[in-house]
């Protein structure tokens, strides 16, 4: 079996990258995330990535090597990212003679963020392979699992609308947040005032809504939302030295509505490939 192979295996592919999202984004709190330099954390993480494997592969015994193998996979590449995490610099000014290029201390964060679910994605595939290469591991789920059983289709196509809602709000602002503290940091003290938790709620609100009009074929709903948020916040931008505050909102919403546009018609493509 070669990865191309494992691609076909959709039974099993759309579950386990279901399952790493749930695990990721949802069951991870930041807390969680920002203390896994400590091994109780990352290995209750892993023990939390394993049993919502197995339980949305619904093969029960016969997933255990293929749910264990992805395990260790995710956990190696969660130790490693934390390991290079730590050793990002901060921004300090950017001089040209500094010891770091500007760029990594910078977009380390973000690069690294991205970096780290492209290898969890190609682990998904690589785990379905390697249960089937290794001999001491060789029990590679077969036929269909309980839930596709007793749901059929439908099954994976409310997994995979699960799964592009956790992409286009979650793990979006996450990456987001990594990739405007550059910016953030340009900002006066008096312009990051708002509610705890203010900006997040209303991202994830935004790209929701945006996602849900991609999915019913209504994209004209989202000019109403653009509009409506413009309402909003031109109040808060009536002096000259608001310019860096509205080109980071400004960055920011563009961002947001194209990373949940695009992960909406993903996921049209996805249900349609499904039948």
């Amino acid at each position: 079996m070669t990865i191309p192979d494992a691609l076909e295996r959709l039974d099993l592919l759309v579950p386990l990258l279901a399952a790493h999202l749930l695990a990721d984004f949802v069951l991870q709190t930041d807390r969680m995330a920002a203390a896994k330099e400590r091994g109780t954390v990352l290995l209750g993480h892993a023990a939390v990535v394993a049993g919502v494997s197995w339980l949305l592969l619904g093969h029960a015994v016969r997933a255990i090597p293929l749910v264990l193998t992805l395990t260790l996979l995710h956990l190696s590449i969660d130790g490693a990212k934390g390991f290079l995490d730590r050793r990002v610099p901060r921004e300090t000014g950017g001089e040209p003679d500094a010891p770091w290029p500007r760029f990594w201390p910078r977009n380390g964060r973000a690069v690294l963020f991205l970096a780290d679910q492209a290898l969890h994605l190609l682990s998904l595939a690589v785990a379905v392979v390697v249960v089937d290469r290794i001999p001491f591991l060789a029990n590679p789920p077969a036929g269909t699992g309980i839930w596709i059983a007793a749901f059929g289709a439908s099954y994976l196509r409310l997994l995979v609308l699960v799964s592009g809602w956790i992409v286009a709000t979650t793990a979006a602002g996450y990456f987001f947040a990594h990739f405007l503290a550059r910016f953030e940091r340009e900002l006066e003290p008096d312009q990051k005032g708002g509610l705890t938790g203010g900006g997040y709620w209303i991202g994830v609100t935004e790209r929701s809504l945006i996602y849900l009009f991609i999915l019913l074929g209504e994209p004209a709903g989202i000019g109403f939302l653009a509009a409506a948020k413009s309402v909003f916040r031109i109040g808060e931008l009536r002096e000259s030295k608001d310019r860096k505050l509205a080109e980071y909102i400004l960055i920011g919403t563009l961002l947001s509505f194209a990373a949940a546009m695009l992960v909406g018609l993903l996921t049209r493509a996805a249900l349609g490939a499904l039948g």
